[in-house]
């Protein structure tokens, strides 16, 4: 985000907030306070690198452009008071080893507004931050930051937003919120929280974003387009693993364990799902519990595991289109694969083993096409469908146990053709 390389004349300024005798700024004898080195900085001057001696410095401050304030390490702690930000830097600053903590409720660590440009590494957040870094139409790259207790730690609006080897745990509303900005993730951690991350009409990439006992939902985006690789949603709450609603989303190598909901819900929008592994889900009330949740979407999937699912391993209703390719369904309490309400799901190399009920389940013209089933030990057999209106099960190439019931009585809509 900011110009790489080191401008000429760089001036190096130094703080000691624990000295009690006047200093000129030198390393020798440094300022008394954070304050009067600002004051000597000219706006539009030469650029400047202020060092910050361990001690505990109150704000707000207001740094100009261009500012580079380096402390040394969590020793060197901003902080402030009420809903004051301890930090303003309305043009491109650089902060590095430093921490901010909060005493009282409501503050901000770090504003950034108005097209600034900003880089904040191996920093330390702390306390009732309502926001730790709060990003308004910016440029912003967090390192090796780590946020601990705050209420949100990352608020974007517009701009763009790098996270590299960031952690986050303890707070209590969305860790990561962003709304129509871009964001970008790499090797982010979110413990806790409400949600892990939350968008709203955002465009989010990036590899390595874990969420863990979020409270709603690891992953929520709402009207966003996303592209992740290698997300990891553990023990989510009431909102599921991942939801994603009227969102554009490709997700490669996601993994959800033990949600209290769904794996994976989706309401219109587009997904595209490669390489995921969902397992342990439960329910509350015995009406949830899916892999793969998915209402008037479009839907691709190559190489999903499902395993001890409360629910189904794949629902498809209200006019979803669903291709799955590579699927293995085991011990899904309800079905394996389930189509209603004008859902189509068209399958090729799927297993379904040991579901507490049939393998397929088509109800209400929902439409199931499956080439290369292979189905073992599902307590109610092969399929069950009420054969009303548009509803149809086709199948080919099917082998496993109990195989023979899908021409049973009844099952007039159900088209098969076992293998020997």
């Amino acid at each position: 985000m900011i110009p790489t390389g080191e401008p000429a004349g760089r001036a190096e300024v130094w703080v000691d907030g624990t000295r009690s005798e006047a200093g000129d700024g030198s390393r020798t004898r440094p300022f008394a306070s954070l304050s009067e080195a600002l004051a000597r900085v000219q706006e539009g001057g030469p650029p400047v690198r202020v060092h910050l001696a361990p001690g505990r410095y109150r704000g707000p401050f207001v740094l100009p452009a261009g500012l580079e304030l380096v402390g040394a390490g969590e020793g060197s702690v901003l902080y402030g008071e009420g809903a004051e930000p301890v930090i303003r830097a309305p043009g491109g600053v650089l902060l590095k080893d430093l921490a901010f903590e909060a005493e009282g409720k409501g503050a901000v660590g770090v504003l950034l507004v108005g097209g600034s440009r900003a880089e904040v590494r191996e920093a330390t957040f702390t306390g009732a931050f309502k926001r730790g870094v709060e990003a308004r139409d910016a440029e912003v790259e967090l390192e090796s930051v780590r946020f601990h207790g705050l209420v949100t730690a990352l608020y974007q609006e517009a701009g763009r937003v790098r996270l590299r080897h960031v952690s986050v745990e303890g707070g209590s509303e969305a860790g990561l919120f962003v709304q129509r900005g871009t964001l970008r993730l790499e090797d982010v951690t979110v413990t806790g929280h409400e949600y892990g991350l939350q968008s709203m009409k955002a465009t989010l990439e990036g590899r390595g974003f874990t969420s863990v006992r979020a409270l709603r939902a690891g992953l929520a985006l709402v009207g966003s387009q996303a592209e992740l690789e290698d997300t990891v949603v553990l023990d989510s709450g009431g909102f599921g693993g991942v939801s994603l609603v009227a969102s554009e989303t490709v997700l490669r190598g996601l993994r959800v364990e033990g949600g209290e909901e769904y794996g994976v819900s989706v309401s219109r929008g587009r997904l595209q799902l490669e390489r995921a592994v969902i397992t342990g889900l439960k329910t509350r009330d015995g009406d949830a519990g899916d892999g793969l949740h998915l209402r008037d979407a479009q839907v691709e999937v190559e190489g999903l595991l499902v395993r001890e699912a409360a629910g189904v391993g794949v629902l498809a209703a209200q006019g979803s289109q669903v291709v799955l390719r590579e699927v293995s369904l085991e011990a899904c309490r309800e079905a394996g694969v389930w189509a209603e309400t004008l859902a189509q799901v068209t399958a090729v190399g799927l297993e379904v083993r040991g579901s507490g009920g049939p393998a397929l389940v088509a109800l209400e013209d929902g439409v199931l096409r499956v080439d290369a089933l292979t189905a073992w030990d599902n307590a109610a057999g092969l399929v069950m469908a009420d054969c009303q209106g548009a509803t149809g099960v086709t199948l080919s190439r099917v082998t496993g146990q109990g195989v023979g019931t899908a021409t049973g009585p009844g099952l007039t809509c159900v088209v098969a053709s076992p293998s020997p």
